[in-house]
Order: structure tokens, then sequence, then C-alpha cells
């Protein structure tokens, strides 16, 4: 599965650009959105930048994923604990 990422492009030239994504950068193409600029939130999917975000939507995709991510580092039955469904059952309480 592939997860779309929001990152700041840092660097554009003439096949593609860079993308921080906390703090790791990553070389994305620009083919979908060839007017991309340094400074601009981007969403990342597959190696494409797929789209343009404004700073306060990256900051609400950003924290959302974090949080799913600690979630599953929880494991299956406490993340369906904190959620209010059983596992087991597959259903809510």
């Amino acid at each position: 599965m592939c997860v779309a990422f929001p990152g700041r492009v840092t660097d554009v030239d003439a096949v593609g650009a860079t993308v921080d994504t906390e703090g790791r950068r990553r070389r994305a193409s620009t083919l979908l959105l060839p007017d991309v600029a340094v400074g601009d939130w981007v969403l990342v999917a597959a190696g494409t930048i797929v789209d343009r975000l404004d700073p306060d939507e990256a900051v609400m995709i950003r924290a959302t994923l974090l949080e799913a991510i600690a979630l599953d580092a929880t494991g299956p039955a406490k993340a369906a604990e904190a959620a209010g469904t059983s596992v087991a059952a597959g259903r809510e309480r």
C-alpha cells in the first residue's frame, strides 16, 4: 500500500523536485504539477507530486497520518480498544 504524505518543495529542476518530508529529502516527479515552486507544500504519492496543499492542510494531514502510524504501532487490539471496537467480534461494543 502506498500512503501519500505532505512535504515541502526544497528544489525544482527540469526533471522533478526535491521534497522534504519529516526531515527526509526525496526526489519526486513534477509531471502532474509542472508549475510547483520552492516553498510549496505538496502531497507526494508513489514518487509523484499529486497535489498542492495550503500549509494548514499539510499540518492537519501530517498530524492525522502520524496519529495513524502511532496507533498501528500499538497493535490491532489496542487500536481497536481505543476506537471502541472489538477485534475478535469485529463490531462495536
